[in-house]
């Protein structure tokens, strides 16, 4: 008896000291949780911290789908229950579990029998993740539920990472998290997502049922039961980073969402068309967004695959092919991704039922990035006056050959092409052949358009045509980036539009940045799509990283680096805007990315470039031409030359004179980018379109654009009166040589 109750004394005071640490704020306040919990045995432990919290005064939720098997919502409880509806009922639950129960107990793995087991408890984790992401959209899908949740104003979550989504809904609510778990197989949760420690020499992995004594071969069982579970869990990763990632949206997207929601905020209504295969655009987002989805017949998982496959041969494989080799590659690349974004035409222009609900709306204008053409298409049809949003294009032929602007290759450098403003002869000659090679490329690919848009409209059209009737093309930069040129009044540039000022970072990453002392801190982002790097790249940037005296925040999703020094820290996940506007950032290592250049430029901070592809090289050139930016050849440098180039711009206060020089510029405008861009929309919605601000150079064909049919006309006035003149004179000269002869003959 005494045992026992020493036993509950030891758990109370456990108890205790776990309520402490999730209530120790509810001493001085009140607070609110939402709790994500999972079934069975993982209900009860957290359902005794919920009791713990209440009584010490803190308002708790409880979010519960319809076909929860273990969690019995009560009115009368202390706890308050959110329910969401799923489209699975409670027997599916059920039979999973027996599923996994039965398979576990019948089958146990053994030395010889893995790899089945494995193999068939990989289908019953499928079944489960499916049911999870199905949880998932009905909290996150649920646009009403969402804004109610966001109403109530919590103060943390308490999740369970067993079921999946309660970090994401944490991040989507932009509150703080606490996870509660036992475990993760291999601790794969723990040390991949917690950046804990594991050495297999003496730390057993979670379900291989060692010890921390652990002899020659039961270190080699170790290792082979992390890799193993390492992998497994990977494979199953991958699906949910594309869930995440379209939840929580990037790239392109990321400006017209931002333009979007303004407009909402300004009473308009947005109806966002996206297909079904999109990997940055949430249709199940909590927004005040109107998403009309539509479906095609290519998935996520294979346009991630095309996407990741241009990656690799940019980043790896192009500096390692002959000039023919890379070409052809790419010709192939640009075929599969063309034909990806006809059937996503398809989707959209060939849907009678969606066209028809299109046409009813009775839409006023419409938004489009030109990347993915048929924006433009899609707006001729239901007879709307459109808009572009884009940061350029190679060479700028969208912006010459279909907007109109002039483009003089003796002083405008071409997109892409990497040249400043002041060129030598050479260079100058280099630029006239990349603008008439990039307009061949293009009219190459037009050629293909061409043909379908003169199908779906019934008429002979083209590309460039259609793009010519666009009212007004907001560009992506501002005179704090660009160099001088003509432009036309329908262009308008809105630069930096998605800056905003820096927020309080999350309290464990300002302690890091507190810790650096003097020496502050460096920011170093490759971007959201580079998360493969080789260990040989991997491990050579951490070991520049470890030599720098500032502390780094390093965001990447990839493997761990094994000469990651203590100075640096992996985030999957950083507030980079915040960061670069945080008082000890020094420098920012980039890959040149345009959203985050414009970041930096916001806040002043000075830039090492790793360009690696698309506008990147060319917004670094830019960069290094303002003087703000140091570049490095990503395939080429080695880990003292990034060294190098960090001490450079942190040490020499040029870089950070002309980074704040670039800042006061941009902070300078009569009118905020997002502003600017929201004022052209709504005046083209206002006046029903722009067509004041088109020159007229659109009604003409080619030869009259460069008047050569008046240099014909006149060259052949030329030469009539050339030949009347000649003709003249000889007639002339004939006659007084005939009258000359007959003198001389009489």
């Amino acid at each position: 008896m005494a045992s026992i109750a020493a036993t509950n004394l030891v758990c109370k005071k456990h108890l205790q000291l776990i309520a402490f640490q999730f209530a120790f704020i509810g001493i001085v306040s009140c607070g609110n949780v939402l709790i994500w919990p999972t079934e069975a045995s993982h209900w009860l432990n957290i359902k005794i911290i919920i009791q713990e919290l209440i009584k010490r005064d803190h308002n708790v939720t409880i979010l519960v789908s319809n076909a929860s098997l273990f969690i019995k919502p009560k009115a009368e409880s202390a706890e308050k229950f959110e329910i969401y509806s799923v489209p699975f009922t409670k027997n599916h639950i059920e039979s999973l579990i027996k599923g996994i129960i039965g398979l576990w107990l019948d089958n146990k793995p053994t030395t010889f029998t893995f790899w089945r087991f494995y193999k068939e408890l990989g289908k019953q984790v499928r079944k489960w993740h499916d049911l999870n992401r199905q949880m998932c959209d009905g909290v996150l899908g649920n646009h009403d539920f969402m804004a109610q949740l966001k109403r109530s104003k919590y103060d943390l979550l308490l999740s369970d990472p067993v079921t999946l989504c309660g970090d994401l809904l944490a991040v989507k609510l932009g509150i703080p998290f606490v996870y509660s778990l036992r475990f993760s197989p291999a601790s794969t949760v723990e040390r991949h997502c917690g950046k804990m420690p594991s050495p297999p020499s003496y730390a057993p992995a979670v379900l291989s049922e060692l010890t921390d004594n652990l002899s020659f071969g039961e270190r080699i069982k170790n290792i082979v039961s992390y890799y193993l579970q390492d992998y497994v869990f990977q494979s199953y990763w991958g699906e949910w980073d594309f869930y995440y990632s379209k939840i929580l949206d990037y790239s392109h997207w990321r400006n017209l969402k931002i333009v979007a929601e303004e407009l909402v905020g300004r009473g308009h209504n947005i109806t966002v068309l996206v297909h079904s295969a999109s990997l940055s655009v949430n249709a199940t987002s909590t927004s005040a967004l109107h998403f009309e989805t539509f479906e095609i017949n290519f998935t996520a998982g294979e346009l991630q695959a095309l996407w990741e496959r241009f990656l690799w041969f940019w980043i790896f494989e192009k500096s390692q092919l002959s000039f023919w080799q890379m070409h052809s590659t790419m010709r192939n690349l640009s075929r599969s991704i063309t034909t990806l974004h006809r059937q996503i035409c398809n989707g959209a222009v060939k849907n009678r039922k969606l066209l028809e609900k299109l046409h009813s709306s009775h839409y006023d204008i419409l938004l489009t990035d030109p990347v993915i053409p048929c924006g433009e298409l899609l707006a001729v049809m239901l007879r709307l006056p459109f808009i572009f949003t884009l940061r350029f294009s190679p060479g700028f032929a969208f912006e010459r050959l279909c907007g109109q602007v002039l483009a003089p290759p003796s002083y405008v450098p071409a997109a892409t092409s990497q040249l400043q403003e002041k060129m030598s002869f050479l260079e100058r000659t280099q630029n006239l052949l990349l603008y008439f090679m990039h307009d061949i490329l293009q009219l190459l690919v037009w050629k293909e358009w061409d043909s379908y848009y003169s199908r779906v409209l019934g008429r002979p059209t083209t590309l460039c045509e259609t793009m010519g009737k666009a009212e007004m093309w907001l560009i992506r930069t501002y005179w704090d980036f660009e160099f001088p040129r003509p432009y036309l009044p329908n262009f308008e540039f809105v630069g930096g539009l998605h800056c905003q000022p820096a927020k309080p970072l999350p309290e464990e990453m300002e302690e890091f940045v507190q810790s650096s002392g003097e020496h502050g801190i460096v920011v170093f982002s490759l971007g959201s799509m580079i998360h493969n790097l080789t260990d040989e790249k991997n491990n050579m940037i951490a070991t520049a990283l470890s030599q720098l005296p500032q502390k780094v925040l390093w965001r990447y999703k990839g493997k761990k680096p094994e000469t990651l020094g203590t100075n640096t820290r992996i985030y999957d996940w950083i507030p980079q805007n915040d960061l670069l506007g945080h008082a000890k950032t020094k420098a920012f290592i980039t890959h040149g990315g345009t959203n985050g250049i414009y970041e930096a430029i916001y806040h002043g901070v000075p830039m090492v470039g790793i360009p690696i592809f698309a506008d990147q090289p060319d917004n670094i050139a830019h960069m290094r031409a303002k003087g703000m930016a140091v570049e490095l050849d990503f395939n080429t440098m080695k880990a003292q030359d990034l060294v190098d180039a960090v001490n450079m711009v942190v040490n020499n206060f040029t870089y950070k004179e002309n980074a704040i020089r670039l800042s006061q510029i941009h902070h300078d405008q009569l009118v905020k980018p997002l502003d600017r861009a929201v004022f052209w929309i709504e005046f083209v919605m206002r006046h029903k379109g722009a067509k004041h601000l088109r020159p007229a150079a659109h009604q003409l064909t080619w030869y009259q654009y460069h008047c050569l049919d008046v240099l014909a006309f006149l060259l052949t006035c030329a030469t009539v009166t050339l030949f009347i003149a000649v003709k003249c004179c000889l007639f002339c000269c004939k006659k007084c040589g005939r009258i000359v002869r007959k003198r001389k003959t009489e």
